[in-house]
């Protein structure tokens, strides 16, 4: 709701801003279109409809290994490096091999995937950094230095003239080598305007490929993304991109990721399920969220979407977190609908209240049925969704039943499903009510209801007595190194993206990770599905053979030895 301000106040007060000559970027709020723009209606929203070009450097393997509980292995950094791939990243930024001989292996082996992904190591402005970096085989180089007087001063402690001399030295050393070279300047929005503006011009002159410009502490508001980026923009060549990397310290980083975009930005960094330092980056999954809204056949063109969430389940092990209940597409509630008047539209035309569609992104969309907000529709729905018929006199009174019912006790889709298949399987015999011509009479009205109510009574008390799963199942023990080689996720990856049902009957966790230990997992489903869960369980013991021997065995059920 706008404040009833005059027109001219407000212009005078826009113009203001818009003059305002504050040096340092972190206070400045001009920039963007605003009042000083002269385009049309039309091009306003020509522009708010566009979808900017932008590449993704995914930063996983460099910014995710800062994250507080992340631990990956070398086999978890090219597994994580490959699915990236696959999903059509153009970037995997990796650790400063600096870091140690682990990282150097680690970069060497990336690089020696033959990804269609071009490989960076993250590296300071220093020469001994970018003389370890140059000879492990990757594309690119992306360098920092700080340029914020809060950390240059705990870094560095070197003036601008000083940085710009190191880094053309560095860029020129970089260069000799046909690698790419990306110059960043760290802290960029606690850095004063003036200094930025003369790094990136002299790095532009240079021939940089990228320069970066970081909110390193998730300071920057959307506004000023877009002032800053844009004024960068203004002072380097066309040709010349410009990389995005933003924190989540105060939650704008997907918004801001959007607005240096539209300002002129072209690579930015991303993070799968956005861990990284503190609160993590732009993630991944929310990125691509958002430019689905702005064309949805150019992501879905550019990336394979439903790698995404095999992708953030791999990780989300290998750094100790769960994915959120409110994460951006692969949330267990992202597509989850309860409301009746919600759920009654989303039947009927999801685009009602879903501006992403599940299907492209591999994952399924859910109407919770069994609680006190549910409505009838969304059971004639579920009725339709399992094949059955119940009449709609008798779903509307099993309706009621089921929303006092749910305020009673949890009722799960298995129970559901099982008293609506009862209802189905008991029919209405013909001369159960008394009709008088085309209009019930009281009496067979009330006597259809409490067939209804009786029948559903029936159903809900045969939840208290459950049949044996009657499925074909085996009992498959699995040996080896489970927990330190990861060997243990991918084990049940597999069960998961399974159409089988299974249940881990029991684990031994060994003292060390280190130790074998075993696994019995029980999986139920048609013999078909477990057969290929079977194959796909043999084809992955054998690809682990170099890492650590593992075997897979048939046991005895009753046994379960």
């Amino acid at each position: 709701v706008l404040a009833r301000v005059p027109i001219s106040t407000a212009m005078r007060r826009a113009a203001g801003i818009l003059r305002s000559t504050t040096r340092c970027w972190g206070r400045r709020l001009g920039g963007g279109r605003g009042f000083a723009a002269s385009a049309t209606a039309a091009d306003e929203e020509a522009e708010f409809l566009r979808c900017p070009e932008f590449s993704i450097v995914d930063t996983t393997l460099r910014e995710g290994e800062q994250f507080a509980t992340a631990e990956f292995t070398p086999q978890d950094r090219m597994y994580v490096a490959k699915i990236l791939d696959r999903m059509g990243v153009e970037y995997i930024e990796m650790v400063n091999p600096m870091a140690g001989k682990q990282a150097i292996e680690d970069a060497e082996n990336v690089a020696k995937l033959g990804l269609k992904a071009k490989i960076l190591v993250h590296t300071r402005c220093h020469m001994s950094d970018v003389k370890a970096a140059v000879n492990t085989g990757i594309d690119g180089i992306n360098m920092y230095m700080a340029t914020s007087k809060i950390l240059s001063q705990h870094s560095h402690g070197k003036g601008i003239d000083v940085i710009i001399d190191m880094a053309e030295e560095v860029v020129k050393y970089v260069q000799s080598f046909g690698l790419e070279v990306r110059f960043s300047c760290e802290d960029s929005f606690r850095s004063d305007m003036s200094d930025c503006m003369a790094i990136y011009k002299a790095m532009d002159k240079l021939g940089v490929d990228r320069v970066g410009v970081a909110d390193t502490v998730g300071i920057a508001t959307p506004k000023q993304v877009r002032h800053v980026i844009s004024n960068v923009r203004s002072v380097i060549r066309p040709e010349t991109g410009i990389e995005f990397h933003t924190h989540n310290d105060t939650g704008c980083c997907i918004a801001n990721a959007l607005e240096a975009l539209e300002a002129g930005a072209t690579h930015i960094d991303t993070c799968v399920l956005g861990i990284g330092e503190r609160n993590g980056i732009t993630p991944l999954g929310g990125f691509l969220a958002r430019m689905y809204t702005c064309d949805r056949e150019l992501v879905k063109g550019k990336y394979d979407l439903e790698l995404l969430r095999h992708l953030e389940k791999y990780v989300s092990q290998r750094a100790h977190v769960a994915i959120p209940f409110n994460n951006y597409i692969t949330g267990s509630c992202a597509f989850t609908h309860k409301a009746g008047v919600h759920s009654k539209a989303v039947m009927q035309n999801p685009a009602a209240y879903e501006v992403l569609d599940p299907a492209d992104f591999g994952v399924e969309r859910r109407i919770e049925l069994a609680h006190r907000l549910t409505g009838w529709n969304a059971m004639r729905q579920r009725c339709q969704d399992l094949g059955v018929e119940v009449s709609d006199d008798q779903l509307k009174i099993a309706t009621v039943m089921i929303k006092d019912l749910s305020d009673e006790r949890t009722i799960g889709l298995e129970d559901l499903d099982k008293i609506l298949m009862a209802l189905c399987s008991k029919k209405q015999p013909d001369t159960a009510f008394i009709s008088w011509g085309t209009h019930e009479s009281h009496d067979a009205h009330e006597h259809k209801a409490a067939f209804y109510r009786q029948k559903t009574l029936d159903a809900i008390e045969s939840l208290d007595n459950p049949e044996e799963d009657d499925r074909p199942n085996v009992v498959l023990k699995f040996t080896g190194h489970l927990f330190d080689k990861a060997i243990l996720n991918r084990i049940l990856d597999l069960a998961v993206d399974s159409p089988v049902s299974f249940k881990v009957e029991r684990l031994d966790v060994p003292n060390d990770n280190a130790e074998e230990s075993s696994a019995i997992i029980k999986v139920s489903g048609s013999l078909t599905d477990i057969e290929i869960l079977k194959q796909k369980y043999e084809n992955l013991l054998k690809t682990l053979d170099s890492v650590a021997e593992t075997y897979m065995s048939e046991v005895d059920p009753e046994s379960e030895e």
